[in-house]
């Protein structure tokens, strides 16, 4: 027989359950700039971590490469203004950085590119790559973001989630 006790606890239990429904709901919920974010990262397999010589011809399976061969030394998180060879920008992404390669951009778009890397100089590195198959390639470990402008928001995002999120943990 349920008595007024029972009732209550019976509503005080169906209230407690609905709140955490609710909160769960609200914040799980996906901003539009994480769903925009999502909607353009692609996912690779990754191809490999070893060393490799200069002389080594590396076939990557991305373009740029997202992992795989890679020289001894890696890449200086920085801006270049010079294309830097591939083997070593991998070594920074399985060091945990990022790597931003750009082509036929205009001054400003550059510039705003720069910018990104300057304010995350202790993990990503910024530089042309003619061989690029998009304006814009923003790279991690077994990721890429491809993008046909300049969005700092967005390239900034990826940055936050993805740094690190590779076998050597090294970027800041």
């Amino acid at each position: 027989m349920l008595n007024s006790k029972n009732i209550k606890n019976i509503i005080l239990s169906i209230v407690i359950i609905a709140l955490l429904i609710v909160g769960y709901k609200l914040l799980s919920k996906k901003s539009p700039e994480q769903i925009e974010l999502e909607q353009k990262i692609e996912t690779f397999e990754i191809e490999g971590r070893d060393h490799v010589s200069p002389q080594t011809i590396v076939e990557y399976k991305t373009n740029p490469p997202t992992s795989g061969g890679h020289l001894g030394q890696a890449q200086d998180w920085g801006v270049y203004s010079n294309e830097i060879d591939d083997k070593t920008a991998v070594h920074g992404l399985e060091h945990g950085g990022i790597w931003i390669t750009y082509k036929d951009l205009d001054d400003e778009a550059i510039k705003s590119l720069e910018k990104i890397g300057k304010d995350n100089s202790q993990s990503v590195i910024v530089s042309p790559r003619s061989s690029n198959d998009v304006k814009i390639a923003v790279v991690s470990w077994g990721k890429m973001m491809k993008l046909e402008s300049v969005d700092n928001i967005l390239i900034q995002k990826y940055i936050n989630i993805y740094k690190n999120q590779s076998p050597e943990r090294l970027a800041r």
